[in-house]
């Protein structure tokens, strides 16, 4: 079982709260972001490979997602702010030897450690603002805590990038060191204890199962593109655990006594809606962020820091939806909300899917703003709808799976985003090949580039390399299409939760004045 609700607390104890978890996700969150802005450094100090460097970020998303499913237990057992204090100090202590490896198995060692034992960090927030401020509340606070989650994500390119180029990729994660300090003292003085209930026996067998599935799923989802997906042995065997761990996990949660998953959670409509659709809602989070940072150096050749301002404007687009979706809640149904964000997403994943080879900054803007508003704007609802109806006492085991199957959801969503892409880069470059030839008119047109002679080898290779650059665009506007499309599939779902009413007020007792009058009428 997990904690129940603490008593209520002053609102100068709720604000220093508030700031200590908001400060923390935002780290936390920033951490899976500017790392990636720092690999090309990390892989020239190590001698690494693309592959060998790639694990530093697989590491962490890998232990990462399978500690968030322990979350809930391991709150129960020890406590969730005595597990709080213990994830964010070890996150940090993990950023200080990240810092000082000396080689890339250490690195990768400790990137996992540090996915490990910073899993509860989001779960716990979310689960301590829900529990710190009342239920009439939680729109408010859930807004103003999500902040971090759409802020985070955009400054950790930026601050990434500044880190690295100014001083050098270490600096990336001794930069987590006095934050993570503050955190700690802010928790540690603000954040009260919950009443703990009893602790309900580990399902190790459906956590093995569960623990299994994910690492083989990961290895599918991370090297199956470089592998030629199923033409390789090791993608098959990977692929043949995942379903056979799952299967067992599934029949052995569906006989125990104790199963992993709580079946309380799974026989709440609105939690198993709510693992639905924050699975998709994560597949549209984090995808377009990448995709954008790809094109825009890559495809663009833009430097790194203006790749990272040109992002930013999805920053304010999050801060301006959590701006008003506090008191949107309260005037318009959470379903309403939900599809005003995601059709936000779709709106903003529409218009990149129609850039031209060159898309102007104010079309970068916009888009990014309709991209950061929607999602931050569906965050709060579907939380509340997904919550709306369980138990309190299984709400740090619910907000543990709501982040794993969010985690999952954006390690999906980035790997199909990346696949199309790079699958629409060679389709798309073989058939626009095929109009190469001397009989084609738009070669003898005047208004044909006089680099692109067909005669010589100068111009074959100019029209090769604006061909390249052709196909790649027509891939990314795919990809973003595909994010569109997952938005717009997700709606039709957010219906399918149930609301619950507001109580109706009780009628007058027969003894009040009012009643008194009308019996002596």
């Amino acid at each position: 079982m997990a904690e129940t609700a603490p008593p209520s607390v002053s609102p100068l104890r709720r604000a220093f709260a508030m700031a200590s978890v908001m400060l923390a996700t935002t780290v936390f969150i920033m951490n899976q972001t500017n790392v990636i802005v720092a690999l090309p450094h990390m892989q020239g100090s190590f001698s690494a490979t693309t592959d060998q460097i790639a694990w530093v970020i697989t590491a962490f998303i890998l232990t990462l997602t399978i500690m968030t499913a322990l979350t809930g237990w391991l709150s129960a057992h020890i406590g969730r702010k005595r597990l709080y204090v213990i994830s964010v100090a070890g996150f940090t202590a993990c950023s200080v030897l990240c810092a000082i490896a000396s080689s890339l198995e250490a690195e990768v060692l400790f990137r996992a450690i540090q996915g490990a034992i910073g899993a509860p960090i989001i779960p716990l927030s979310q689960a301590i603002v829900m529990d710190t401020y009342p239920k009439e509340k939680h729109g408010a606070a859930l807004s103003l805590w999500g902040l971090s989650l759409t802020v985070g994500p955009v400054l950790g390119p930026i601050v990434g990038g500044y880190v690295t180029e100014t001083y050098s990729w270490p600096w990336v994660f001794l930069f987590n060191l006095p934050i993570g300090i503050l955190v700690v003292i802010g928790v540690l003085a603000s954040v009260p204890h919950s009443a703990k209930a009893q602790a309900r026996r580990l399902d190790w067998i459906g956590f093995a199962a569960i623990a299994v599935t994910l690492c083989a799923l990961q290895i599918v989802l991370s090297r199956g593109q470089h592998l030629d997906w199923f033409d390789s042995t090791e993608i098959v065997l990977a692929a043949l655990v995942t379903l056979f761990c799952a299967y067992v996990f599934v029949v052995h949660s569906a006989t125990t006594k104790t199963p992993f998953i709580d079946r309380v959670l799974l026989r709440d409509r609105n939690m198993v809606l709510g693992f639905v659709l924050i699975t998709c809602w994560g597949m549209v989070l984090h995808s377009p962020l990448v995709l954008l940072s790809l094109r825009l150096q890559g495809l663009e050749n833009y430097p790194v820091m203006t790749t990272g301002f040109l992002m930013a404007p999805r920053g304010v687009g999050g801060f301006l939806a959590m701006l008003v979706i506090g008191r949107m809640t309260k005037i318009i149904p959470l379903k309403f909300c939900v599809t005003i964000g995601f059709m936000s997403v779709v709106t903003g994943a529409w218009i990149m899917a129609h850039w031209p080879l060159h898309a102007a900054d104010m079309e970068v803007t916009v888009s990014a703003i309709f991209l950061g508003f929607g999602t931050a704007f569906a965050w709060v609802p579907l939380s509340m709808l997904a919550f709306g109806t369980i138990d309190p006492q299984h709400r740090t085991d619910g907000v543990a799976f709501f982040n794993l199957f969010l985690n999952m959801g954006s390690s999906l969503g980035i790997t199909f985003a990346i696949l199309i892409l790079t699958n629409g880069v060679q389709v798309n470059h073989e058939q626009l090949i095929t109009f190469v030839t001397p009989f084609n008119k738009l070669f003898h047109d005047a208004l044909t580039p006089h680099l692109w002679d067909l005669d010589s080898h100068k111009g074959l290779l100019s029209l090769d390399n604006e061909i390249g650059r052709q196909s790649m665009s027509i891939a990314f506007n795919n990809a973003f299409l595909a994010i569109a499309a997952i938005a717009l599939c997700a709606i039709p779902l957010v219906f399918c939760f149930k609301e619950k009413k507001a109580p109706k007020p009780a009628p007058a007792p027969a003894d009040t004045p009012a009643a008194a009058r009308r019996g002596a009428d």
